[in-house]
């Protein structure tokens, strides 16, 4: 978990920083094998948490499967082991589930030193095993793992693991594996090694949640397999009953802890050991807790292409979110941290640079936490965890597959829209200043009003269409398009018939549309544009820069604007997205660019120099206000849909897949 941005054959300054990290790590590395030899030969660290599983094991053998979770005799069996130890030893509960028991009850035939040896020994092959699948998932070169290796050895909860004798190694080698068929799209591989990481069930919330999200049955039953296979495998050791005792043990332990045992001690390295210590205390932090486990399952739903970043947030927010965690279960971090590390080398990642700043702080931060305090290593496990959500976030979604328009022979036909309601006194003027020249057809849809704009219209010689009642906004957009549709349109424009734009600019929108700049073309007030000039109100351009932020944010478009009401949209955007679904007021602008953001059209840019008068048919604050507030549910069920939960308006009909080669006449 450090910077590996020099894995791969680079320039001379990307090497020097890669010899750099090298050198931190491998001084790191050495301090903590010095460390560790000077506890070891010093006969002060003796395997703390192996005296709790060797002792278990030990009760196993000698007293029998129905006692395995006898607190008391637990102890019985622990101060066997240390009675003859110098100085004082906190005794741990064994609280592994069963089939774990059999895995390790061969060490309960050596002694003491010669077991904790052989653990050792393991877990140093476990590691090493996990470093080599890690790097093979990202494909590095031989060069590039032994730098992991290094770095990864360099990691002090991993030589924690290591001399106190822990099962993460166990977790870390199975995750390593799901981690690598993952990343090969074998989601079934990757489901059954994941399962096989509940030797420690708290450490693993995420990843069926994350399998359960992304819909992967494959993964799903795999995962099933697995754990359902280490249950029934235990049952031809130990007897239900002894099941019973464990959840007995861990549930209310993991909730609340028990007086020779208290939890706050054992979740101080994650999210529970910071929230229990604010306002709300223990049943604030569980609440809370509870919460955010809600807004990961949202985020690891988030519809976009599968990648090697989902299985490592989910690991990252497994760690984070378990109920009771300690400094040797932060080892689990390797394989994020493999994540994030091939992910921002191979730059596929939003924010490259900043995730090898994220990097090294989670990595010095849990460094050194032992030093500083455990906080500091929550921290670092948090930022890491919170890092790859919002690039998990970040992705968008898949796009629809779509044609390339190809355009040849006669112009594309153009039809320019007017939805119109009390435009009597400007609709002459701005229909006369259309280029009729560049354009097929113009088609006015009077709203009900109760003024002459149909008749004047008629007079122009346009085609027009009256509502028998009123629809409102959005309402006669959906006439304006359905029926440019029927006229042939290859391209429809949408142009205000109350001369706030000008409607020069209309061959200009249609051109950024048949040049293949994208399916949507926008008329900016903001590029390149200073809207305050041109008399836009200082309440509209502060409520427009934050709603336009607030888009850019979550649909990721990078627009100048999302509010001008200067549209070009091509044939097969309007036959795609389900603009008929869409709200009948003001907030319809808001909803179609949302749908081309959900569908992947590109959205160009032209500007347009809006004009503000009297006889302009602008909305006021009080309705500015309610469609600001429909603009950001709008973005809500955007965001909520992205996460797996229905939305009709972002339901596409099915999209066309074809080229257009020329136009109807």
């Amino acid at each position: 978990m450090a910077d590996l941005s020099a894995v791969a054959p680079a320039p001379p300054a990307r090497w020097s920083r890669g010899w750099f990290a090298v050198g931190v790590a491998s001084t790191i590395f050495a301090a903590n094998i010095a460390w560790s030899w000077v506890q070891f030969a010093g006969g002060s660290l003796q395997g703390a948490d192996f005296v709790s599983f060797y002792a278990a094991v030990k009760l196993y053998l000698q007293s029998g499967a129905s006692h395995l979770y006898d607190a008391d005799l637990q102890f019985h069996y622990q101060n066997q082991v240390t009675r003859m130890w110098p100085g004082h030893f906190t005794l741990l509960p064994y609280i592994h589930p069963p089939f774990y028991t059999i895995l390790i009850a061969p060490l309960g035939t050596l002694d003491f030193h010669t077991a904790y040896l052989v653990l050792a020994v393991c877990n140093l092959l476990l590691v090493g095993a996990s470093i080599v699948a890690l790097s093979q998932a990202n494909r590095w070169n031989r060069a590039s793992t032994m730098l992991a290796a290094i770095v990864t050895m360099a990691f002090f909860p991993v030589w924690v693991v290591v001399f106190q004798g822990q099962s993460d190694f166990l977790i870390l080698f199975a995750l390593s594996l799901a981690y690598y068929f993952w990343t090969r799209n074998q989601a079934g591989w990757a489901g059954f090694f994941a399962g096989l990481a509940i030797v420690k069930p708290q450490m693993v919330l995420v990843i069926p949640l994350l399998f359960l999200a992304r819909r992967s049955w494959p993964a799903i039953l795999g995962f099933g397999i697995a754990a359902g296979g280490l249950v029934v495998v235990s049952l031809a050791f130990f007897n239900v009953s002894v099941w019973g005792d464990y959840l007995r043990v861990v549930g209310p332990w993991a909730v609340g802890g028990t007086h020779n045992f208290p939890i706050t001690g054992q979740s101080a390295y994650s999210l529970r050991g910071l929230l229990e210590g604010a306002p709300g205390g223990r049943p604030g932090a569980l609440l809370l807790l509870a919460v955010v486990l809600v807004l990961v399952f949202a985020t690891i739903g988030w519809k976009a292409p599968g990648s090697a970043l989902d299985l490592g947030f989910a690991v990252a927010a497994s760690v984070v979110l378990s109920p009771y965690i300690n400094i040797h279960d932060l080892a689990l971090l390797v394989v994020p941290g493999f994540a994030l590390a091939g992910l921002a080398h191979s730059r596929d990642l939003v924010r490259p640079r900043l995730g090898w700043a994220v990097l090294a702080f989670s990595y010095l931060a849990i460094e050194f936490s032992t030093r500083l305090g455990p906080s500091l290593g929550a921290i670092g496990a948090i930022i890491l965890a919170l890092y790859l959500a919002s690039e998990r976030l970040s992705i968008g979604p898949q796009p629809l597959e779509l044609g390339e328009i190809i355009w040849s022979g006669p112009q594309p036909r153009r039809v320019v829209v007017l939805p119109a309601y009390h435009a009597e006194k400007t609709v002459r003027g701005v229909v006369s200043r259309i280029p009729r020249d560049e354009v097929d057809r113009i088609l006015l849809v009077d709203d009900a009003g109760s003024d002459r704009t149909a008749e004047v219209a008629l007079e122009l010689g346009i085609d027009v269409i009256r509502h028998p009642r009123n629809l409102g906004y959005g309402g006669n957009q959906k006439t304006c398009y359905a029926n440019a549709l029927l006229m042939g349109a290859e391209v429809v424009v949408m142009l205000h018939p109350d001369g706030q734009y000008d409607p020069r600019l209309v061959p200009a929108l249609c051109r950024a549309i048949e040049e293949g700049r994208g399916d949507v073309a926008l008329g900016s007030r903001w590029l390149d544009l200073d809207p305050a000039k041109s008399g836009m109100p200082r309440w509209k351009r502060i409520g427009n820069r934050i709603l336009t932020g607030a888009e850019n944010q979550v649909l990721g478009l990078g627009l100048s604007e999302y509010h001008t009401g200067y549209r070009a949209y091509s044939r097969r955007f309007l036959e795609t997205v389900p603009y008929a679904q869409n709200a009948n007021d003001f907030v319809f602008d808001t909803q179609i660019l949302v749908q081309a953001a959900k569908f992947g059209f590109k959205i160009a840019e032209i500007p347009a120099e809006g004009r503000y008068f009297e006889d302009m048919s602008s909305i006021g604050f009080r309705t500015s206000t309610v469609y600001g507030l429909k603009t950001l549910a709008a973005l809500v069920a955007y965001l909520g849909n992205r996460a797996g939960l229905p939305c009709r308006w972002l339901v596409s009909s099915a999209p066309p897949v074809r080229e257009r080669r020329g136009a109807p006449v």
